[in-house]
C-alpha cells in the first residue's frame, strides 16, 4: 500500500474509532442523572448508614452539568476502548508477523480483563471505604430511653416505613428506615394533581455535619478509578519485561518481600485514608497481581504465545509437564501462519 494509501486507511479507522465513542458519551449524556446517581450511590449508602444527610451539595447552575459531560466523556472512552484498540488493532495488524500478532491478541483482552476486575472490585468496595472515612467525622448520638409502657393515646408521633406510602395527605410526614430521613408531602399545584415529596434532612446529634460537594466526589472516584485501572496492569507489564529478558521467575520469586514492600508503599499512596485497614485491603490484590505476573510469566513464556500454545501449556504446567518454558528469546517463533 502507498503512502496515500495508508494515511487514507488511518483516516478511515480513525472515524470509525470515533463514531462509537460520540454515541455512547451522548447516550451516557442523555441518561446523566440515571448514571450519576449510579456513581453516587455507594456514598448516599455510606451516608445513610452513619446517620447523615444524604444529598450533595452543588455550588454552581453548571456544575451537574459539567459533571454529567465528565462522565460521559470518560465513561464513552473506558466503555468504548474494545472498540478503539479493535480499530488499532485492524489498522497496524496487516503489517505484523504471526508471532506479533498473537502477541497483541494475548495482551490486549488481558489488559481489559484487569481493568475490568479492577474496576468492579473498587465499586464493590466503595460503599465500605466510603463509610469507614465518613465514621471518622461522626459523634456518638445522643440517646434516650424508651417509655415504660405503650404510648398514650394521642401522643404525636411519625411513623417510620419501608417505603413511600401509595398515598398520602397534604403536610403529612414520615421516615424512611434505609436513610433515616424524613419526608413530607405538600401540593405544588402539578398538572397532574399529584403530591410532591420533599425531603427533610436529619442527621445524628454532635457538632460535625459531613456535607460533601458532587464534583469533588466525581473527581475523587474518577482519580481512584485511574489509580486502579494503572495499578492493575502490573502482571501485563512484568509479562512483557520477562517476555524482553529484563525479568525471569526466579528473580521474582527471589525478591517477593521487596515486591511485598513496594505494594505496601503503593497501597499507601493510593489509598485515601490512613487506616491500616484499607491500606492492607489495597495491597493484598497489589500483590496477588505480582503473583499474577509470575504464574503468567510460566504458563506464556514467548515461545508459547508465539506458537499459540499457552492453553496446552497451562494445562501441561497444571500436571507438571509444561511443552515451553520461560526463557529469553529473539522472538522470532511462529512467524508461519500454521506454527
Amino acid at each position: 500500500m502507498s503512502l496515500g494509501g495508508h494515511l487514507d486507511e488511518l483516516r478511515s479507522r480513525l472515524i470509525k474509532a470515533a463514531i462509537v465513542p460520540l454515541v455512547v458519551g451522548c447516550g451516557l449524556f442523555a441518561a446523566g442523572t440515571y448514571v450519576r446517581g449510579f456513581l453516587v450511590q455507594p456514598l448516599m449508602d455510606a451516608l445513610a448508614e452513619q446517620g447523615q444527610p444524604t444529598n450533595l451539595q452543588v455550588l454552581s447552575p453548571t456544575e451537574t452539568l459539567m459533571v454529567d459531560l465528565q462522565i460521559a466523556i470518560w465513561a464513552s472512552i473506558m466503555l468504548s476502548m474494545p472498540w478503539i484498540l479493535y480499530q488499532l488493532w485492524k489498522f497496524v495488524s496487516p503489517g505484523l508477523y504471526a508471532h506479533e500478532r498473537r502477541y497483541a491478541q494475548f495482551l490486549i483482552p488481558l489488559s481489559a480483563i484487569l481493568v475490568a476486575v479492577g474496576l468492579t472490585g473498587l465499586y464493590l468496595a466503595m460503599p465500605y471505604m466510603l463509610s469507614l472515612l465518613i465514621s471518622f467525622g461522626v459523634e456518638e448520638p445522643r440517646t434516650i430511653a424508651p417509655p415504660p409502657s405503650a404510648l398514650v393515646e394521642g401522643t404525636p408521633r411519625i411513623p417510620v416505613l419501608e417505603t413511600d406510602p401509595t398515598s398520602a395527605n397534604v403536610g403529612e410526614v414520615w421516615m424512611l428506615k434505609k436513610d433515616s430521613q424524613l419526608y413530607i408531602a405538600l401540593d405544588t399545584a402539578r398538572a397532574d394533581g399529584r403530591l410532591e415529596v420533599r425531603t427533610i434532612p436529619t442527621r445524628t446529634t454532635g457538632n460535625l455535619t459531613q456535607q460533601y460537594r458532587l464534583e469533588e466526589f466525581i473527581n475523587f472516584l474518577l482519580f481512584f478509578a485511574a489509580a486502579i485501572a494503572l495499578a492493575f496492569q502490573m502482571p501485563v507489564v512484568v509479562l512483557l519485561l520477562g517476555w524482553v529478558g529484563v525479568l525471569n521467575t526466579k528473580m521474582l520469586r527471589k525478591y517477593r518481600r521487596h515486591a511485598l514492600f513496594v505494594c505496601a508503599i503503593l497501597a499507601a499512596v493510593i489509598s485515601p485514608t490512613v487506616d491500616m485497614f484499607t491500606m492492607v485491603a489495597l495491597m493484598v490484590p497489589l500483590y496477588l497481581l505480582y503473583e499474577l505476573g509470575i504464574i503468567l510469566l510460566v504458563v506464556a513464556p514467548t515461545q508459547a504465545v508465539a506458537e499459540g500454545g499457552v492453553i496446552r501449556n497451562t494445562l501441561g504446567t497444571m500436571i507438571g509437564r509444561p511443552k515451553y518454558k520461560a526463557k529469553k528469546t529473539d522472538g522470532d517463533e511462529g512467524d508461519e501462519e500454521g506454527g
